[in-house]
């Protein structure tokens, strides 16, 4: 089988490559399927702290289902699953942070892949569009995570028009943190990869599937969860151990890296 997808891992990183530059790195079923399993792997393995996705090339980061490789129908699927929603509820289960690095346009599924990440950081030449009106469809699937996201207008907007916003646009409308020059791309991955490992796996853990579940529930259910969660992270070990870390002046030593467990 062709590997659609490149995984490789950088210290206590695992990045995930799109690996399609010839068809600007369009989804196919294969691919789809390559990429849900890799995020799969990465939330079993204790050891990898947070999840890179970028892609091959420095023109496209995904330009969205491959509508000539499977004859247009990469997502047409009848009674079987959507591959892209495998992909989404990969990413979601995966209690890891994962880090967009977006190195070009981002159009269709390809921005729902970014908007399901949970930061981003792109280059500046990237474009970021819903083009799916042009070829007599409408974005679907990746409107699950865009409402959640943009402001109502806009969203309308791209939707119905297909026209992409700039990168400068999408870090102003909150799409990505930020956009940087090309060239500066990696180093800033890097960086937030840095400031990530520094910080509490199992808080980042618990933390990353709480903002899941509490963005849809009313503000008494919220806060009777928050009470739970916080009651249970700060009896955590990783949370004694952080807070004498701080009271001595020094760098925490993480029990679930030593020790490959989770609180």
């Amino acid at each position: 089988m062709s590997e659609f997808i490149l995984v490789e891992r950088r210290d206590n990183a695992l990045w995930l490559t799109l690996n399609r530059p010839d068809t600007h790195n369009a989804l196919n079923r294969a691919m789809a399927a390559q990429l849900a399993k890799a995020f799969q792997a990465a939330a079993g393995d204790d050891a990898i702290r947070a999840v890179v996705l970028t892609a091959a090339g420095d023109r496209t980061f995904c330009a969205g289902a491959d509508l000539k490789g499977d004859a247009g129908g990469t997502f047409a699927t009848g009674r079987a699953e959507n591959p892209l929603v495998q992909v989404y509820r990969a990413m979601r289960a995966c209690h890891k942070p994962i880090v967009g690095r977006i190195n070009g346009a981002a159009l269709g599924g390809g921005l729902g892949l970014v908007s399901a990440c949970d930061l981003a950081l792109a280059a500046a030449h990237a474009r970021f569009g819903t083009p799916e009106v042009k070829v007599g469809v409408f974005p679907m699937m990746i409107t699950t995570y865009l409402i959640r996201q943009l402001p109502r207008r806009r969203y309308w907007e791209m939707a119905f028009l297909g026209e992409p916003l700039s990168a400068e646009e999408a870090e102003r409308y909150h799409l990505i943190n930020r956009a940087v020059p090309a060239a500066e791309l990696d180093r800033h991955v890097v960086d937030v990869l840095a400031r990530l490992e520094a910080n509490s796996p199992n808080a980042l853990r618990v933390g990353k599937q709480a903002l899941d579940l509490m963005q849809d529930m009313s503000v008494d259910k919220t806060l009777a969860y928050a009470e739970l969660m916080i009651e249970r992270l700060a009896g955590s070990e990783e949370a004694r151990e952080g807070m004498a870390a701080f009271a001595e002046k020094r760098k925490p030593r993480w029990a679930s890296v030593q020790g490959g467990h989770h609180e």
